[in-house]
């Protein structure tokens, strides 16, 4: 989309406005010597807890970290700015898979078990999303959790951290990340996009500031409101819950999944009387379905994302068929 200003990013990798409290608490656990060495970053994609990640992994890997974060001048730092830095390693699903493979745990235990390049310093590993890793690479690397080799620090980002094995989660500190505060989710957007209705995009984004500007800069408020005018004209009978789901599926199957949560969220609470917020057309009209169906619908929606999520082999049309099918049924 022209026009639209880059997200202002250092080149050392900052904390954003809503993130102060949770850094100020782990500078000053680093300070104190108390910091973790295995610590789980949970909450709604779309906050922010990536970049957290890398600020805090860029602060334990610099001489003379201040209270923001990085000097972004020692050898450390330079070494970063390089994407050079021996004693960092980020572990994510390589290009085009949606799981962590278990040679790339093996690499990093590898890692992890290496002196430090600098006297003294530390090795820094993030992981993310840290879901992506199935039983195995899991399994794989539970001792390294448990009794990271040196001064290892490992920083595990999840977006759904009920996926991760019990014995994952008990291995480290839980940090969870809540929504920002909505003021100050606007205030940074606007300082972005000055001519744009920044209240309803965040609102469109489930008050997930990230996820609102990418809504914005990939056209997804059109992309929105094209499924919710085919989900209309499924429900007047224009068109077959079989040819919708194909069109449906010419979106990412993300964005329909993230689509169909918001919506059945914003109707369970118009059902209950618990929101006054307004629906786009059609879904006012479908305000008098059952609360217990629309839950029922939306647990059906999550567990399809979860297993997307999990790379669970699944014919994508077939299962947004029976989602519509499942939605028309409980609306007649």
């Amino acid at each position: 989309m022209s026009g639209v200003p880059a997200v202002a990013e250092a080149r050392l990798p900052q904390i954003y406005p809503w993130q102060m409290e949770p850094w100020q608490q782990l500078r000053a656990q680093d300070e104190a010597g108390r910091l973790p060495h295995a610590m789980l970053f949970s909450g709604p994609q779309g906050i922010g807890k990536e970049r957290f990640a890398r600020a805090l992994a860029a602060a334990l890997l610099c001489a003379q970290p201040g209270a923001a974060g990085a000097c972004g001048r020692c050898e450390g730092c330079t070494l970063l700015l390089a994407g050079s830095h021996p004693d960092l390693r980020e572990l994510s699903p390589a290009e085009g898979k949606r799981q962590i493979q278990v040679d790339q745990v093996r690499a990093l235990i590898e890692f992890c078990a290496q002196t430090a390049y600098r006297d003294g310093g530390r090795k820094v590993v993030v992981i993310t999303p840290a879901e992506a890793m199935n039983i195995n690479t899991a399994n794989a690397l539970l001792k390294t959790l448990e009794e990271p080799a040196g001064d290892t620090v490992l920083l595990l980002v999840s977006h759904a951290p009920s996926l991760l094995l019990p014995t994952v989660r008990s291995r480290c500190r839980s940090l969870p990340f809540a929504l920002p505060p909505q003021e100050q989710a606007l205030s940074w957007l606007s300082a972005l996009l000055p001519d744009v209705q920044v209240p309803a995009l965040l609102a469109e984004a489930g008050g997930r500031p990230l996820a609102a500007l990418a809504l914005y800069e990939s056209e997804g408020l059109q992309a929105r409101a094209d499924c919710d005018q085919l989900l209309g004209e499924i429900a007047a009978g224009k068109l077959s819950a079989l040819a919708g789901a194909e069109r449906l599926l010419e979106q990412d199957i993300e964005f329909v999944m993230d689509w169909l949560t918001l919506r059945l969220n914003a109707l369970g609470r118009l059902r209950l009387a618990a929101s006054d917020e307004a629906l786009p057309a059609p879904w006012p009209q479908w305000s008098n379905v059952p609360a217990q169906r629309i839950y029922s619908l939306l647990q059906q929606v999550l567990e399809l994302r979860r297993q997307f999520q999990r790379g669970v082999a699944i014919n994508k049309r077939l299962a947004m068929e029976a989602l519509l099918l499942e939605w028309l049924a409980a609306w007649s």
